[in-house]
């Protein structure tokens, strides 16, 4: 366990002293790469992520990194005066929705990039 800590601290000091060398890329972005690393992800996934950052790309975000987000259950029920409430608790009313987190269909739009945003910009000029 101690081995495996140090082994990670020494290759994120690496990483960051090479990130400060070629460029000082985004250190929040080697911080969603770490916290994806110790939520449950691969080694690999992490040196892919490294790489990205590297090249000067974003690391792509899941939606819930942490495997206690996919497992969570949240409740959603109406009161008498109509008001929708949701909830980590069980309500105490007969009628409410179990939503599970893990089973949520949840698409997300990039933006777009700065040359996208520029090729516009020319066609409008």
């Amino acid at each position: 366990m101690f081995r495996k800590f140090l082994l990670a601290l020494v290759l994120f000091a690496l990483i960051v002293a090479g990130l400060q060398i070629f460029g000082g890329r985004d250190f929040g972005q080697m911080s969603l790469a770490m916290d994806k690393y110790q939520s449950g992800g691969s080694f690999g996934d992490f040196f892919a992520d490294v790489v990205t950052i590297f090249k000067g790309d974003k690391v792509k975000e899941s939606i819930f990194p942490h495997s206690r987000y996919r497992e969570m259950v949240m409740y959603r029920w109406k009161d008498e005066f109509g008001e929708v409430h949701v909830s980590e608790r069980q309500p105490n009313v007969e009628n409410y929705e179990v939503i599970r987190l893990g089973d949520m269909d949840i698409q997300i739009q990039e933006s777009m990039s700065e040359e996208e945003i520029k090729q516009i910009l020319k066609k409008n000029d």
